[in-house]
């Protein structure tokens, strides 16, 4: 490729990711994928070049975000998504398998992610994950005095609700913060990987197939250690206990339900369904939350029992 084609190219992939990041500020729900996809330019960018080129475009993306979005935006875009575009490219120049390149990319998002967290807190004196209840409670008594005709009751309900949410999420950060790198890693993978086919001149490793997933089966006993760990708080009273039980269970169970979602999957390719039918009923798995749980005792019984094994007999 040359000099000035080269150039041209570095530009454009540049100039995508800050418009990903940008728009996903002013998009309301679309937003959310937008910024999910802005580490995939500097991806595409670092194996069609090189390593360093990328490096430079992520400085270079860094500044024009910070001109136009202010030095927040920009630390959050150096952070929260450039160290994992350029660093996808890098691991996938080191290792030949799509697995390894995740794993590795996933806890180089959650680092980036932590330290970002940590600048955010440190400048803003504002910790996101960490909401003053007692402020977002008074908001809630206002919206809430609008429906004064309403049922008391329920308003009521509804409002004791939201608190426990509100509480529950400082407790759960961890475990939120390590499924939005896993999700912002894959998401970015694939992508990457899909340009790179069409455009060439690099290559990301295959996926395993979705419907091949499978989790060992230590997973069952970090569960069960959730469990007792859980058990052990409410007798101890010891809010670390509390707080390690809640993120070990809700991160083991989403495995277990992205596990169940794999076996349904393969069953629905083993039986021919097509592929728009499929995705459905994955959304549908991960919106209706029976349908979750139908996943969550699929993925556990998929473990011991190799339910794909039993139906392909």
């Amino acid at each position: 490729m040359n000099g000035t084609k080269s150039l041209v190219e570095s530009s454009l992939l540049t100039g995508l990711a800050v418009v990903l990041f940008l728009a996903a500020r002013f998009i309301p729900v679309a937003g959310i994928v937008l910024s999910l996809l802005c580490p995939a330019p500097l991806v595409v960018l670092g194996l069609r070049h090189r390593p360093q080129r990328a490096a430079l475009a992520l400085c270079v993306a860094t500044a024009i975000v910070g001109l136009l979005g202010g030095p927040i935006s920009s630390i959050s875009f150096f952070l929260g998504f450039g160290i994992l575009g350029v660093g996808l490219g890098i691991l996938a120049a080191r290792f030949d398998k799509a697995v390894d390149i995740m794993l590795y990319g996933i806890v180089l998002s959650l680092v980036s992610k932590l330290i970002l967290m940590s600048v955010l807190t440190w400048i803003t004196g504002v910790n996101p994950f960490d909401p003053d209840v007692e402020q977002l409670r008074a908001t809630m008594t206002k919206v809430f005095s609008l429906y004064g005709g309403g049922d008391v009751e329920s308003i009521e309900g509804v409002k004791t609700q939201m608190e426990m949410t509100l509480k529950a999420i400082p407790l759960m950060f961890p475990a939120m913060i390590t499924m939005a790198s896993a999700l912002d890693c894959l998401l970015s993978y694939v992508v990457s990987r899909r340009i790179l086919l069409r455009i060439g001149g690099g290559s990301l490793p295959p996926v395993p197939p979705f419907g091949s997933w499978r989790f060992p089966k230590s997973l069952f006993w970090a569960f069960a250690l959730s469990v007792l760990l859980l058990v052990f708080e409410s007798s101890m009273k010891d809010p670390l206990l509390s707080r390690v039980g809640l993120n070990l269970r809700l991160l083991v169970s989403m495995l277990f339900m992205i596990q169940g979602m794999a076996v349904g999957w393969d069953y629905m390719d083993f039986r021919g369904v097509g592929k728009g039918w499929r995705y459905a009923l994955l959304a549908l798995a991960v919106l209706i939350p029976l349908l979750s749980q139908v996943a969550v005792i699929a993925g556990l019984l998929d473990i011991w029992i190799d339910l794909r094994k039993r139906y392909r007999r």
